[in-house]
């Protein structure tokens, strides 16, 4: 049984093409995550729905997923727990992938 290593808000989601994709995005969908060079934040990760950036992991949130990513790991799991289409809200819900 997966269980949730942590689960947040996508942070900026007004800045980038979540309004294109709201529509689409359905809980449970996979996500996507990409350790991004930020001046203002040394430790950001970027959310991807298909093609479309719909964000970043919050800040408070990102220490420990962007060491991991950066040294090469792809051990998580990311999917959409909830969606609010009016208040253009998306929740992601992040696992740690099952040993094989």
């Amino acid at each position: 049984m997966k269980k949730v290593y942590k689960h947040f808000p996508v942070a900026g989601i007004a800045y980038y093409e979540a309004l294109f994709a709201i529509e689409q995005i359905k809980v449970g969908d996979k996500l996507e995550l990409k350790p991004e060079e930020n001046i203002y934040d040394e430790h950001a990760i970027e959310i991807y729905y298909k093609e479309r950036k719909l964000g970043y992991i919050p800040k408070n949130s990102n220490y420990s997923i962007s060491v991991i990513l950066r040294q090469g790991w792809q051990i998580f799991e990311a999917y959409v727990q909830r969606v609010d289409k009016e208040a253009l809200s998306i929740d992601v819900a992040l696992f740690v992938k099952e040993a094989k």
